[in-house]
């Protein structure tokens, strides 16, 4: 009995490592199972968040709904245009998944659909969005080698809910903004073989074979515009404050048609409304977009940019793979953890301290991703200190770039330099990047660009770094550029400076990495073997993104290639003409619409939307997503302002200027009607990236019932629009104003916005474009706002 009692007295970590010499008795056999289903239940869930960010979320969503073992085979059929030694990374996973199924496969939770989700590298599959879902599109005809048990029998999959409904509206086809209607009968099943065991121990099932597809129907909702690129020249004309806000037709006074939303997104019905843009086909050859290597990030629309760095993390996964030599088993490289959402703390006192929190957090306050007063010291530095020897090399003095960090800290912007040191400058700007809760290439990243440096071969690292690039995020990658910028500047006066690329590699890698040894790096005396390493690849790194900074940041034409069908179509606007064809009268028509859309959104309020905070506790910031295959949400913001409608609505037609720190210029191309023009502005950005501008027809009505204003704006082509250099045509989707009375000579300012940028992923929107509108809301507010300053008066 005490034998007995002895083997059932057993505790042990299922993290323990498995030893031989161990005797195998009843408790450690059971020990064994739990620690194989552990460790196949963590290799399922890391093999399943890879799938979704590398652009494979069917499979995902099979092992989810428990049809898995897949044929490996068929999916090298749904990707014939990546290549072999790319997708042994995916088969290394579907393998997985096999062995994970077969040991303890269980029904999972699905995690929270994003719009991330809604884009494969395949065409073979479609993402149905109303129920969630992705299914076949088309046959795919299987191998020779396929084999069928015999004691297979066939299956075809049915959701309950496809059963349920039979219509199913707003099946998206993979990112390329259409929107089709099927019948249930006519939905595209997909078809599998299993054996007749049980569900949990069935093998061998085929995911190649699929029902025949019927013809596909009409198309719900029309294409209404297109976006073209096209390079500007830099306008000086902004006098504005001329042109008087007229009030609309009287024929306008009159109550809307009001319908119910859907309370989760943006009704289908309405989808065209919050989206103006038509895709065509990306073109990959022209004149000014693309170069001889490739096609700059800036000038991708954020639809093509999800979908290239999902193939940018499939390629680097490969190459890391098989080169690392700690990471050939793929499990210990956890780079898909970082595109995880991240939730961004909320900093305290953030309006006035800067220079120590995240570059996120730095854009959602200010609306860049670098401070100003950084960005002034870099162009002062670049103005005055390029003839300093030694620069960035010899050190400042330590009071005096503490009482300049203190300066940069409490003014801001509209600093003056030219009474410090550019020694001191230099080394404020080296501690202020060095400090970082983030480092630039961030935590993670930084260890990914050493790894390339140090295993991947000579020969792959420009595609491998051009692979992390893409997966970094949108500012961290633009201050990266601007450091790049201004330290080439230096590095071409290095006859007078002494200060080459090698030596600015050698200074400045310190204050853009972080090193895993980091905190040992400072405790010890002397670094190790291993820190040595790691310091001497980052500074080749650097140097390598010195060297080959005019082509770094483009998108190969074989990465264009690859996509090409798959989600690559670019997005371009109509002439203002041809918007609203489908309606009776033309763009004036779609106009009315849009702000009845826009009523129809508010009388719904708060339905559906999600809240975000934001660093001004007084106005409102929330989203909400459209359900029309652009991977942008609407997002919302509300103030109370301390004026009357009629004035708030000539403050944000005619003086962007107050309210908008980073205008550049801006002129009205066209007055179409009394309440109606073509606006073009430019706003600014972070050099060497080129500015935004923006083509809008914009429709105010003053006139509406109870004092209420709205202005509806969407991008168009015009004719007229000056030529401007150095430019990226940004899309407005849709901006939204209601201005409604709040008594007291108050008003209840509401905008809604969807707005492609040009050059940023949808992560970039969905972390950061939301707070951009709060700060203008902010500035606007602001503007109004009554100074009670003065001496007391005496009742």
């Amino acid at each position: 009995m005490s034998v007995r009692m002895r083997e059932y007295k057993f505790f042990r970590s299922l993290s323990v490592k498995v030893n031989d010499n161990w005797p195998v008795r009843k408790a450690e056999q059971l020990w064994r199972q739990m620690r194989a289903h552990k460790i196949a239940e963590i290799e399922a869930m890391e093999a399943c968040k890879w799938l979704r960010a590398a652009g494979f979320p069917q499979y995902a969503q099979m092992y989810e709904e428990m049809q898995f073992p897949v044929d490996v085979g068929a999916a090298q059929r749904d990707h014939p245009f990546l290549e072999p030694a790319v997708l042994q990374s995916l088969f290394r996973r579907l393998h997985a998944l096999n062995r994970c199924a077969r040991v303890c496969q269980q029904p999972c939770a699905r995690p929270d659909d994003s719009e991330d989700e809604q884009c494969a590298l395949s065409n073979n599959w479609t993402y149905q969005s109303d129920l969630r879902r992705w299914s076949r599109t088309g046959e795919v005809e299987p191998s020779n080698g396929e084999q069928i048990e015999n004691n297979a029998t066939s299956l075809i999959y049915a959701s309950p809910e496809n059963k349920s409904r039979k219509n199913s509206l707003a099946i998206m086809h993979l990112g390329k903004y259409e929107v089709n209607s099927k019948s249930t009968e006519e939905s595209s099943f997909l078809r599998r073989t299993a054996t007749t065991r049980f569900r949990h121990h069935r093998e061998g099932v085929v995911v190649s074979d699929v029902s025949s597809v019927s013809s596909v129907s009409d198309i719900l909702l029309k294409r209404l515009g297109s976006i073209r690129y096209t390079e500007e020249t830099i306008h000086p004309d902004f006098d504005l404050s001329n042109t008087v806000v007229g009030e609309g037709p009287e024929d306008e006074d009159e109550t809307f048609e009001e319908s119910n939303l859907d309370s989760n997104n943006v009704s289908n019905n309405d989808c065209v409304f919050w989206n103006s843009v038509q895709s065509i086909e990306s073109v990959t050859d022209g004149k000014s977009q693309v170069q001889q290597d490739g096609r700059p990030l800036f000038s991708l629309s954020c639809g093509q940019l999800q979908v290239l760095r999902k193939l940018a993390l499939l390629k680097l996964t490969a190459h890391i793979e098989k080169y690392c030599p700690s990471h050939r088993t793929g499990w210990n490289w956890e780079l898909p953890k970082f595109i995880k959402k991240i939730r961004t703390p909320m900093y305290k006192d953030s309006h006035s301290q800067l220079l120590s929190i995240p570059l996120t957090a730095v854009l959602q306050r200010t609306g860049q991703p670098l401070p100003r007063g950084i960005q002034e010291s870099l162009e002062w530095l670049h103005q005055n200190g390029c003839d300093q020897v030694g620069l960035f090399r010899k050190p400042g003095v330590r009071s005096r770039i503490q009482a300049l960090k203190v300066m940069v800290e409490v003014k801001g912007e509209n600093i003056n330099f030219n009474e410090q040191q550019a020694y001191d400058v230099a080394d404020m700007i080296k501690q202020y990047f060095r400090e970082l809760p983030e480092a630039v290439l961030t935590n993670k990243l930084s260890e990914t660009f050493i790894l390339i440096f140090q295993y991947v071969p000579p020969y792959l690292r420009k595609e491998a770094v051009r692979c992390t690039l893409l997966l970094m995020p949108d500012e961290h990658r633009e201050v990266l550029q601007t450091i790049l910028y201004y330290l080439l500047k230096i590095a071409k006066c290095a006859d007078v400076n002494q200060m080459n690329e090698n030596n600015l590699a050698i200074c400045f890698a310190p204050s853009l990495f972080q090193y895993n040894s980091h905190s040992s790096f400072c405790k010890q005396s002397s670094p190790n073997q291993r820190e040595l390493i790691d310091v001497k690849a980052a500074q080749e790194c650097l140097l390598f993104l010195m060297k080959n900074n005019g082509n770094i940041f483009d998108v190969p034409r074989e990465f264009l290639n690859q996509c090409k069908s798959h989600g690559m179509n670019d997005s371009i606007a109509v002439q203002l003409s041809d918007l609203g064809t489908s309606l009776e009268g033309g763009w004036v028509s779609y106009m009315q619409e849009c702000q009845s859309a826009l009523l129809r959104e508010v009388k719904e309020k708060n339905r559906g939307w999600i809240v975000v905070s934001s660093a001004y506790p007084k106005i409102e910031l929330s989203y909400k997503k459209v359900e029309d295959g652009y991977p942008l949400r609407l997002w919302k913001v509300c103030a109370d302002i301390e004026a009357p409608p009629t004035e708030v609505v000539h403050r944000i037609l005619r003086e962007r200027h107050i309210w908008d720190d980073d205008l550049h210029s801006a002129k009205i191309i066209a007055q179409m009607s009394k309440n109606s023009e073509v606006f073009h502005y430019v706003r600014r950005n972070v050099p060497p990236l080129p500015h935004i501008d923006y083509c809008v027809i914009r429709t105010w009505n003053t006139v509406l019932p109870r004092g209420t204003c709205a202005v509806v704006e969407t991008s168009v082509e015009h004719p007229d629009i000056p030529n401007i250099p150095n430019t990226v045509r940004g899309i407005v989707l849709a901006s939204r104003y209601l201005i409604e009375p709040g008594g007291s000579g108050r008003s209840r300012y509401l905008h809604l916005s969807r707005v492609d940028t040009r050059g940023r992923m949808p992560e970039w929107n969905h972390k950061n474009f939301g707070h951009l509108n709060v700060i203008h809301a902010a500035h606007i507010q602001s503007s109004f706002r009554q100074s009670t300053s003065g001496p007391e008066s005496k009742v």
